[in-house]
């Protein structure tokens, strides 16, 4: 199915190109570039990203036909982007879309020229991907998830679920650019609470199933996740 928020992503991928543009070239296979940090999936048309491509045959953007998705996946492996955003950028794509915000900045390195859309992004203006959300500038658009309210109210919820709550852990990606907006939100939110903030930074599976044992022994009642998803899941016994 078809959710609104693809259909929206698919939308803002023709809002790169001008109308007119778009009016001249009817005969023109444009080319997509996907970037994505994520494991790439034994069936893209059956996992999330598949609805990218259904939103896009939606707009009468169709594979084989007028569409052409360079995917690129970078296993989990952020040392990756960089090499995979300069392919696409070699391959001279029309635009690149970025699945999250470390896909996102890679691709904003590797070019400002190249039209960028971000599939998510929690932190678009303090990760340096726009100016601002109503003048974005530059050659990036596309979807923000500011949640900043919502830490805010996770930890008002908190007492309903730990009624006596001494520390609340923040478990991130040091590479991730939003994290410094992400923990800044979340210290300001506990600040209010009179809650103590634990700042833990993780960048594999490994790392996280140690964090995860480190926090009950820091004496960390509740954990707040970066928002954007960087890492698979940990597999604890």
């Amino acid at each position: 199915m078809i959710t609104r928020r693809h259909f929206l992503f698919a939308a803002s991928l023709v809002a790169c190109a001008p109308a007119a543009t778009l009016a001249q070239q009817q005969g023109k296979v444009w080319r997509v570039g996907f970037l994505s940090l994520r494991t790439r999936p034994a069936s893209v048309d059956s996992d999330v990203f598949g609805a990218f491509a259904k939103g896009m045959r939606e707009l009468g953007y169709v594979e084989g036909k007028n569409l052409a998705i360079e995917w690129r996946f970078a296993d989990e492996k952020i040392e990756r982007l960089p090499g995979l955003a300069a392919e696409l950028v070699r391959l001279k794509v029309d635009v690149i879309v970025a699945s999250a915000n470390q896909a996102t900045a890679e691709a904003q390195k590797a070019t400002t020229t190249i039209p960028i859309v971000m599939g998510n992004s929690s932190d678009p203006v303090g990760s340096g991907f726009v100016k601002s959300l109503a003048h974005p500038g530059g050659n990036i658009t596309g979807l923000s998830n500011l949640s900043g309210d919502f830490i805010s109210k996770h930890l008002e919820m908190l007492p309903s679920i730990a009624p006596k709550p001494s520390r609340v852990a923040v478990l991130l990606h040091p590479a991730d650019p939003a994290k410094v907006t992400t923990l800044k939100n979340i210290r300001a939110a506990a600040q209010s609470t009179g809650l103590p903030v634990l700042h833990v930074e993780a960048r594999s599976p490994r790392a996280i199933e140690r964090a995860v044992v480190m926090m009950p022994k820091a004496k960390a009642h509740a954990a707040q996740a970066g928002r954007t998803r960087v890492l698979p899941p940990p597999r604890l016994a």
